[in-house]
């Protein structure tokens, strides 16, 4: 597990680095659309799809939570309880799902950079798929089961183990023991999701172009 989601400091530092990011690209996004007759609502939906991902998997656990309660479904047989799950993992969720942020302030700084619209929608589908994972955890959070919360550790750190140490074993490891935070900075790129992110930004942007060459161009005089 990254120190980052074990220490209550880290978390707030990430926490509010990600804010601050969120809070310069709307910024400018404001400046841009000042002096363009272009709508930038568009690159909000990194943001809401952010807020989804951190947000829901607690709020499905709630509902299953009420539907116990109110006897609208049947809980396991040790019972369930409203745990501090509920509350503090949607903090780990939004540090691991820190490329959703990225993907915004990309689109809010560089709106016009190519098929930015296309490849964020590609983005935010390949990012969103892994965290479907943490969905699943909403039985685990209301469950009064002793070791629930290895289910929920091992999830976690299924997404952020980073990707270059499954398909490359041996010294590759040996990267992220880096000084100097140089091996954090790679174990965080190189994880599940934005790795994943990096490469629907690519492939939308492949096929936005892609499409702009293969219209026929209008020729001179015509």
């Amino acid at each position: 597990m990254l120190p980052i989601l074990e220490h209550d400091l880290y978390k707030s530092l990430a926490l509010a680095v990600m804010l601050l990011a969120i809070l310069l690209a709307y910024r400018k996004g404001q400046d841009a659309v000042s002096g363009s007759i272009r709508s930038l609502a568009w690159t909000h939906v990194p943001l809401i799809a952010f807020a989804i991902v951190s947000l829901g998997p607690s709020a499905f656990a709630i509902m299953i939570y009420l539907g116990y309660k109110f006897g609208l479904s049947q809980p396991g047989t040790r019972g369930y309880s409203f745990s501090t799950f509920i509350r503090e993992l949607p903090f780990d969720f939004a540090v691991i799902n820190w490329p959703f942020v990225a993907l915004y302030l990309t689109c809010r700084l560089w709106p016009n950079f190519g098929s930015a619209r296309s490849a964020m929608w590609l983005s935010i589908f390949a990012m969103s798929v892994p965290n479907v994972l943490l969905f699943s955890l909403a039985w685990t959070m209301v469950s009064n089961v002793f070791d629930a919360g290895q289910g929920i550790g091992v999830i976690e750190a299924m997404l952020i183990f980073p990707i270059i140490a499954m398909i490359w074993p041996g010294p590759a490891p040996s990267i992220f023991d880096a000084p100097f935070g140089i091996g954090f900075v790679i174990s965080a790129l190189t994880a599940p999701i934005p790795f994943l992110g990096l490469i629907g930004w690519l492939g939308g942007q492949f096929i936005g172009w892609s499409t702009s060459n293969a219209r026929p161009k209008a020729t001179v005089g015509s």
